[in-house]
């Protein structure tokens, strides 16, 4: 699951150099992942139809879940290139795990509340040292990608900004879960208005579908795994779907997590889909290391 994430921005990003434009290579995303979704829930035989009743009688912000993911997923297309696979994998890790801590403080969004503990103070630390190692550190020694960036800074804020969303995402495709009685069902919804809200963006900014459609299609012809993003978002909620039950939540955060660091790594030290190769320095590995171990104690200890 994490290297399905890893490599899904990895993919979108070379999506990107023909659509000219982060919302319609998300769009892309959204629709095929959308249609494998789809596939997936007439197996389940659940059907697509939604109530009024299920409109009427849930908040607002249930339906904001397509919303987020297509804000999370334009910004990770921009930090790719911008500040490389560890950076784009790390910086909204950090912000995933804040925005679970304050929604588990909380009880926000019906989520069962699980206050702030020793263990979980303690691997917030850890993930902030792990960070500042892995981040700022390293950089110091291997710069030739980061360093030349204009408003390095603001990039990164932007994508502890966009784990922050996704935090918000996860606990309200939770209980989207719960309200359509199927993940699938209720990851398909945000796939769909996720798809419709990019495309008007795109419209919004003037982005020429009709020829951009064409330059990806010419993309497709040279490079066929351009279009398959959407797929492997698609099969990452598919297989958090079906380990949860049989693993537990806090065993599935971990082990993508863990997917997540490891393979944007290894996408940065071997070059995979990349114009540069990052070497990942001695201290870049200390951070991730020390990150991981933060995310044990704040999710299974």
């Amino acid at each position: 699951m994490g290297s399905f994430s890893v490599f899904q921005t990895a993919i979108n990003t070379r999506l990107n150099d023909y659509s000219k434009s982060p919302f319609l290579s998300s769009a892309v995303s959204f629709i095929v992942g959308g249609i494998f979704l789809a596939i997936l829930l007439l197996f389940q035989n659940v059907g697509f139809a939604i109530s009024w009743s299920t409109v009427v009688n849930n908040p607002w912000w249930l339906w904001t879940v397509g919303l987020s993911g297509s804000f999370s997923l334009s910004v990770n297309i921009l930090l790719f290139d911008r500040l490389g696979s560890v950076q784009t994998a790390v910086l909204p890790i950090v912000g995933q795990i804040i925005m679970g801590v304050i929604i588990d403080q909380f009880g926000l969004f019906y989520s069962p509340i699980s206050k702030l503990d020793f263990w979980k103070t303690l691997g917030l630390l850890l993930v902030i040292v792990g960070m500042y190692l892995a981040v700022v550190l390293s950089n110091r020694q291997h710069t030739h990608v980061s360093k030349n960036v204009k408003g390095k800074f603001f990039w990164q804020m932007m994508g502890i900004l966009a784990g922050l969303i996704v935090g918000l995402q996860t606990a309200i495709n939770g209980r989207a879960g719960i309200v359509f009685h199927s993940t699938v069902k209720a990851s398909l919804i945000a796939f769909i208005i996720g798809a419709v809200t990019l495309l008007i963006v795109s419209m919004i900014v003037h982005v020429p579908l009709i020829q951009r459609a064409k330059d990806i299609r010419k993309g497709v012809k040279q490079h066929w795994w351009i279009i398959i993003g959407g797929l492997l978002g698609g099969t990452y909620t598919f297989l958090s779907s079906w380990l949860v039950p049989k693993i537990g939540t806090g065993e599935v955060v971990v082990v993508s997590l863990f997917g997540q660091l490891l393979f944007s790594a290894l996408i940065d030290q071997l070059g995979i889909l990349e114009p540069h190769r990052i070497r990942v320095n001695w201290i870049r590995a200390l951070g991730l290391i020390m990150m991981f171990i933060g995310v044990i104690c704040i999710r299974m200890i």
